[in-house]
């Protein structure tokens, strides 16, 4: 039996990959599609003043404080409305923070973590090559490359092989390092000598810096059960387990 069959017995479907913003981008369809509102900050000026309605959803708003001392949860959220911060309160029976893993949420009620802080500094490269992918593709299909050789040391992941897209987690050392070493062109030479090759069509998106920590909030709920904690938020692994949300 072949892999691929295993797969299909123990599952109707298969594992995939499938990129964050792509997911939210779903998420927010299937919402409008069971006939939720999703507002973006553009179409929300004029209407941030009035009451939240039911089957609401506010893109562009950043929650600044919470209290929950009373019958229910009140929060104050910041928006952007003609180049001026404005505030717009919130009142709910139940407030989950799914903010991620610096949760504005969890700090707000005061939610400590525990475990490990600082692990790996790594830089974060996002581009696009659809040579590479076609190669990967054809010769080496996969969606993780741990790649250790005399000029590099590097993690690929391949977001989608047929696209091209790709984010290559590079380590980084800090105060040895600074960030302004990675700049597109540098990171470029890099993607080079860790494919072992040089492709034409590299196109860096976006780089960034972050940290790896294995901490897990010390509690999830707190404020009689009325506040809750999820995802990142509530723990920040290191993402090699896989363990998700």
């Amino acid at each position: 039996m072949h892999p691929q069959d295993f797969e299909k017995v123990v599952s109707p479907v298969s594992v995939a990959h499938f990129s964050q913003y792509k997911l939210t981008a779903s998420l927010l369809k299937q919402l409008e599609d069971l006939s939720f509102h999703v507002y973006t900050s553009q179409v929300l000026e004029g209407l941030n003043h009035r009451p939240l309605k039911g089957r609401e959803i506010l893109l562009g708003h950043e929650c600044v404080s919470i209290d929950a001392t009373g019958q229910c949860v009140k929060a104050t959220a910041a928006f952007l409305e003609e180049g001026k911060y404005m505030q717009k309160n919130v009142q709910c029976n139940i407030l989950v923070g799914t903010d991620g893993a610096g949760s504005t949420v969890r700090k707000l009620v005061g939610i400590d973590l525990r475990g490990e802080r600082n692990l790996q500094n790594l830089v974060s490269v996002h581009f696009l090559s659809r040579d590479l992918g076609q190669y990967l593709l054809n010769e080496r299909p996969g969606m993780l490359f741990f790649i250790f050789n005399t000029e590099a040391i590097g993690v690929l992941v391949a977001h989608d092989l047929k696209q091209g897209e790709f984010v290559l987690q590079i380590p980084f050392y800090p105060p040895q390092q600074n960030l302004e070493d990675f700049t597109p062109k540098i990171c470029k030479k890099l993607i080079f000598k860790l494919i072992g090759q040089e492709l034409s069509d590299i196109d860096v998106i976006d780089i960034k810096p972050w940290v790896m920590h294995a901490e897990v909030a010390e509690k999830f709920v707190c404020n009689g059960n009325r506040i809750i904690l999820a995802g990142d938020a509530a723990h920040r692994f290191p993402p090699a387990g896989g363990f998700g949300q």
